[in-house]
């Protein structure tokens, strides 16, 4: 499965979630992210559904993803 991309911990959610792919990331972002702006957020989201499709890295929208969870002052545990 790879390195897990992050360790979160989210409010709206029970427990910790643990992320290792684009898919699961942009699944967060849009259904469960504290904020819905941003200029990190909005990179993020286009960033792991590019990865999605394949038009770019998964490493591109992992550090795309670590900088939307600096930005949204999320909690990352690992």
């Amino acid at each position: 499965m790879g390195i897990a991309w992050g360790i979160i911990d989210l409010p709206d959610l029970d427990g910790i979630q643990i992320v290792w792919h684009p898919a699961y990331a942009a699944h967060l972002l849009i259904d469960s992210w504290p904020v819905d702006h941003g200029r990190a957020y909005g990179a993020a989201i286009n960033a792991c559904a590019d990865a999605v499709v394949g038009t770019r890295t998964g490493e591109h929208a992992r550090i795309a993803f670590i900088a939307a969870i600096n930005e949204a002052e999320v909690e990352m545990l690992a």
